[in-house]
């Protein structure tokens, strides 16, 4: 699997946590919607444990009620349990346990690491079930604590703090409508929009005519824009809140509500003067009883935070980026002066060659000045693919070897490699690792060299060997520096692991693995 570059990483990671953040946000208003018009709490605790799962990525999900004797807590509805544990499994009351703590204190409790954890035991239920991760939110009753809701994990990423958000908003909605259908009151229609359940939000929420107008909004929305009351915007055309440059996307988002749908955006929106704000908003049609859309319900969620955030996160990786280009460009010209220094050692010795009066004086200095000049080239070409997205190993090690023959010996070299494409970054590296098994043979061997290049998957494995009479028993620890063959070792990608020699040859002969 090709690994993102560092940015690219970020930036896939942000846009999953935008995903699940959008994701998240509807899930609460659709089950806002659907718990108005529920009569049956048995099968609304079972839908908000499906919703949390989901919203969760988890397949675990459930909602603790205490036992009327007050010892211990009973898994009344869930998702992901045998459903001989649903009404019958037991977990701890007490402050012990994250669900009883949760309840005592009446605050969310969220930890990643239960096997661990220092404050509290881990109920023999989620023991059985391998939970690693969980989350309790209290649910509020009329008189008193109703239970507990919780999202729990065997594996996946750690839970955040905005899902924390996520399960208060669920829990905010089951404590309104357990309210509302233990009093046995009907879902108020045509009008089933209560100003208890919208006030109980922490977000913005309005609801509009059908047409766009403001009729109402919510304690957080009026206290979001320092308004003393609804009438401050009440008939009002939304759109007209928003600043000039947000407010195609407010009117898109109307338009597709219009036609029955949801629409969801990010748009940025000031609360004052010196007080800039980003929401993700959401709006959804509210459907009469003979269908036709009647108002509309908009939730906006204060993202500024979360936005700031990613803006300063974005622009670190963009002087990342910068200084990564400044040291390609410093590389490049370094390697542009290195090519430049050769030929100015060529012209030096052919015009040292010019004046000698000692023929053979002047053939010597000639080839020298020759081999000079391709040893230029053999540095050229080790770098001038590396930019490229489409080079054949074959193609390049080819032309590489032709080179090295001509700078470093008049032996043969003969290669036989595999057609694969060559990763930009593993070119040079690549280039690097044959010149240095290439020159070892021919400084310390005989005869023909052989080069063979066998693409193995993820890496490709190199082969190098001539006719001389093998390597010394302690190879390949070094003789001298050793520089040469740490070089192979770091450039393959394996280090220590990465060379072997093959000692039933009757060769000389030497395999590196190279990670591509």
């Amino acid at each position: 699997m090709q690994q993102l570059p560092p940015d690219e990483t970020i930036r896939a990671a942000l846009k999953r946590s935008h995903e699940r953040l959008h994701r998240q946000h509807e899930l609460v208003v659709d089950f806002a919607v659907m718990s108005l018009k529920a009569a049956d709490l048995d099968a609304l605790l079972t839908q908000a444990c499906v919703v949390v799962a989901e919203g969760m990525k988890t397949r675990f999900a459930k909602v603790l009620q205490p036992l009327p004797d007050g010892e211990a807590f009973v898994l009344s509805h869930g998702v992901g349990w045998d459903q001989s544990d649903i009404g019958r499994a037991t977990v701890g009351w007490d402050v012990a346990s994250p669900a009883g703590y949760a309840l005592a204190t009446y605050r969310p409790v969220l930890s990643n690491h239960l096997g661990m954890e220092d404050r509290f035991r881990t109920p023999e239920l989620l023991k059985k079930y391998g939970i690693e991760r969980a989350i309790n939110v209290p649910i509020r009753g009329a008189l008193s604590p109703f239970g507990v809701l919780e999202a729990d994990s065997s594996n996946g990423d750690d839970f955040v703090e905005s899902d924390l958000v996520f399960l208060e908003g669920i829990s905010n909605v089951i404590s309104m409508a357990v309210e509302r259908i233990t009093a046995g009151v009907e879902a108020p229609r045509p009008d089933p929009y209560s100003e208890t359940i919208l006030n109980a939000s922490p977000d913005c929420v309005k609801i509009l005519s059908a047409s766009g107008e403001i009729e109402f909004m919510n304690e957080a929305g009026l206290t979001f824009l320092h308004l003393a009351s609804t009438a401050d915007v009440q008939g009002q055309r939304w759109p007209d809140l928003w600043p000039e440059a947000s407010r195609p996307l407010v009117s898109e988002a109307l338009a597709k509500v219009a036609t029955g749908d949801t629409a969801r955006f990010e748009a940025y929106g000031p609360t004052a003067p010196d007080e800039p704000k980003w929401w993700d908003v959401t709006v959804a049609p509210i459907v009469g009883a003979d269908g036709e859309i009647e108002k509309l319900i908009a939730v906006s969620r204060d993202i500024t935070e979360r936005h700031r955030y990613e803006a300063e996160l974005l622009s670190l990786i963009e002087v990342q980026n910068s200084r990564q280009s400044r040291s390609e460009l410093y590389l490049e010209e370094i390697h542009h002066r290195v090519k430049n220094s050769l030929h100015l050692v060529n012209t030096l010795l052919l015009l040292q060659a010019n004046l000698t009066t000692d023929e053979a004086v002047r053939l010597q200095l000639e080839t020298a000045a020759g081999r000079v000049v391709t040893i230029a080239s053999v540095h050229e070409r080790l770098y001038q693919n590396a930019e490229e997205q489409q080079v054949l190993a074959s193609d390049y090690l080819h032309a590489l070897l032709v080179d090295l023959g001509k700078a470093l010996a008049e032996r043969k070299i003969v290669l036989q490699a595999d057609n694969f494409i060559l990763p930009p970054e593993r070119i040079a590296p690549l280039g690097l690792v044959i010149s240095e098994l290439i020159t070892n043979a021919l400084k310390y061997g005989k005869g023909t060299v052989e080069v063979l290049v066998e693409h193995a998957g993820d890496h490709a494995l190199l082969t190098v060997m001539d006719e001389g009479e093998g390597f010394p028993a302690t190879y390949p620890k070094p003789t001298g520096t050793g520089l040469g063959m740490r070089l192979v070792k770091s450039y393959s990608g394996y280090g220590s692991a990465a060379v072997t020699v093959d000692r039933h040859e009757g060769k000389s002969c030497i395999h590196v693995r190279f990670k591509l």
